[in-house]
C-alpha cells in the first residue's frame, strides 16, 4: 500500500482513531455523540476506501499512515480520554455560600424541607440526616392519612347517594 490515506471523512478518521485504541462501536458511538449505527457505516466505509476485511486493519494501516505523514496539530491525541465531569448547574454557587447561615434562610430552608415531598433530588432517602428521615416519615404518615380520609368520604358520598 501506498505511504497515502485514501480519501477519509473526518468522522471516519475520528472512528478508526477509537477502534485503534480498542473501543467498541458502543463506545465510539457514545464518545462521538453519534448513533451506534452511524459507527458502524463510517467503519465499513473505510473498510472498503482501505480494500481489507477487519476494522482493526483498518484503523492499524490508518495509524501507521497517519503517523508517517506530517502532523498539522502541535500535540498528538492521548491515548486514554477521561469522561468529562459533571459540570456544577450553578457555577460559582460554592464560593457565595456563607459560612453561617442567619435565622431567614434558616427558616425558608426548614419549610421547604417540610413542604417538599418525597426525596430529595439528586440522592436517595438513604443520604438523609436523622432530622430528614424523621421529616420524610412525618410527611409520608400525613399524606396517608389524608388519603385515608379522603378515601371514606367518598365512600360515604357514594353510598349516601346509592342509599
Amino acid at each position: 500500500m501506498a505511504e497515502t490515506l485514501p480519501a477519509l471523512s473526518e468522522g471516519e478518521k475520528q472512528c478508526l482513531r477509537l477502534v485503534a485504541q480498542g473501543f467498541n462501536s458502543k463506545e465510539i458511538a457514545r464518545q462521538l455523540h453519534v448513533s451506534e449505527h452511524t459507527v458502524d457505516q463510517r467503519v465499513r466505509t473505510s473498510l472498503r476506501k482501505f480494500g481489507v476485511p477487519s476494522r482493526k486493519e483498518a484503523a492499524r494501516l490508518f495509524i501507521s499512515v497517519e503517523q508517517l505523514s506530517p502532523q498539522s496539530d502541535t500535540y498528538q491525541p492521548l491515548i486514554y480520554q477521561s469522561e468529562r465531569l459533571a459540570s456544577d448547574p450553578e457555577p460559582g454557587s460554592s464560593l457565595a455560600q456563607p459560612d453561617r447561615l442567619d435565622e431567614q434562610t434558616k427558616h425558608k430552608t426548614l419549610l421547604r424541607r417540610i413542604l417538599a415531598f418525597g426525596p430529595p433530588l439528586g440522592g436517595s432517602t438513604n443520604e438523609l440526616s436523622i432530622d430528614g428521615r424523621i421529616l420524610a416519615m412525618i410527611r409520608a404518615a400525613v399524606l396517608t392519612g389524608v388519603g385515608v380520609v379522603a378515601l371514606l368520604l367518598l365512600i360515604r358520598g357514594a353510598f349516601t347517594v346509592l342509599g
